[in-house]
C-alpha cells in the first residue's frame, strides 16, 4: 500500500474576504505566500462550566480558533501590507505601519506533499494575522538569515449554512490541484443570460418598409441572396429578404 505521509509544504495562497455575513461569502483574487518554510497548526478551545446545586452541571468546550505560525525567508513590502495591515504605495514604493492598523481577514489555501507523490490539499475559510517578527543579525560566513515568523489564528467563516474553519482534499492527479486555485462563492453566481429580444413578422415588415433601396439591396448582399439587383422593386427585395429570415428561424 502506498505511503501517504505529510512531507512537504507549498504553494500557500491568501484571498482577501470581500463578504463574510450569514447569508453571503465571497473572496477576491489569490495572493501568493512563497518560500514557505513551516506552518505550525494548533486548534484552541476553553472550558466554560456550568453550575448547579454547588457543583459543575454541565462543562461546555468552546472552539477559540486555531492558532498558526508561518514561517518564511522573506516578504516584499506589498506582502508585508497584508501580514500587518499597514500601507504599501505602488507609486513610491514605500510602506508605512502604525498601530492603529487593522490587517483585513483573509482566506487561504495551502498543499502538503505526501509521500506517494500526491498532495493534501488544505483550504481554510478565515483566517486573520496578528504578528510579526523577524530578528535580524550580523551577518557571518554561514547562511543563516533572517526568517519572518507570522502568527495569527483560523476562525470559523460567519456563514449559517456552513461555518466551517477548514476543508481537506486529497489529490489523485495533477490537475486535481486547480482546487486551490479558488474558493466557492456563496450563494453561486451564475452568469447572466442575455436574451436577445424577439422581432415579430410585423415590426420586421416595418423596419424593412423604412429602408432605403440601396439598403435593401445591402442588407440582401449582407444575407447572401443573389436574386434581386436594383431591378427588383423594394417590395421584390423586402419579400427576398423576408424569405431568407423565415428560412434562418425555421434552421433553429
Amino acid at each position: 500500500m502506498a505511503k501517504k505521509a505529510l512531507r512537504g509544504l507549498s504553494g500557500i495562497r491568501v484571498f482577501e474576504l470581500l463578504e463574510n455575513t450569514e447569508t453571503n461569502y465571497k473572496v477576491g483574487e489569490a495572493i501568493p505566500i512563497p518560500y514557505a518554510q513551516k506552518l505550525t497548526r494548533d486548534v484552541q478551545t476553553s472550558n466554560d462550566p456550568i453550575y448547579a446545586d454547588d457543583e459543575i452541571y454541565d462543562d461546555e468546550e468552546v472552539f477559540d480558533g486555531e492558532d498558526f505560525e508561518l514561517e518564511i525567508p522573506e516578504a516584499d513590502l506589498k506582502l508585508m501590507s497584508v501580514f500587518e495591515g499597514g500601507i504599501y504605495d505602488e507609486e513610491t514604493g514605500e510602506y508605512s505601519w502604525g498601530p492603529d492598523d487593522k490587517g483585513k481577514d483573509y482566506a487561504m489555501t495551502f498543499k502538503a506533499k505526501r509521500k506517494d507523490g500526491n498532495y493534501r490539499m488544505f483550504r481554510y475559510y478565515r483566517c486573520k494575522f496578528k504578528k510579526v517578527k523577524q530578528d535580524l543579525q550580523t551577518q557571518d560566513n554561514g547562511t543563516q538569515v533572517a526568517t519572518i515568523t507570522i502568527n495569527g489564528t483560523f476562525y470559523r467563516r460567519a456563514l449559517l449554512s456552513d461555518p466551517r474553519v477548514r476543508k481537506l482534499k486529497d489529490s489523485m492527479k495533477p490537475e486535481d490541484l486547480t482546487w486551490l486555485d479558488t474558493i466557492p462563492t456563496v450563494p453561486e453566481t451564475t452568469p447572466e443570460v442575455v436574451t436577445p429580444p424577439t422581432t415579430t413578422p410585423e415590426e420586421s415588415q416595418e423596419d424593412l418598409s423604412s429602408m432605403t433601396k440601396d439598403q435593401l439591396l445591402a442588407k440582401a448582399t449582407e444575407l447572401g441572396i443573389t436574386t434581386v439587383s436594383s431591378s427588383n422593386t423594394k417590395d421584390q427585395i423586402i419579400a427576398a429578404i423576408q424569405e431568407k429570415l423565415a428560412e434562418g428561424q425555421e434552421g433553429e
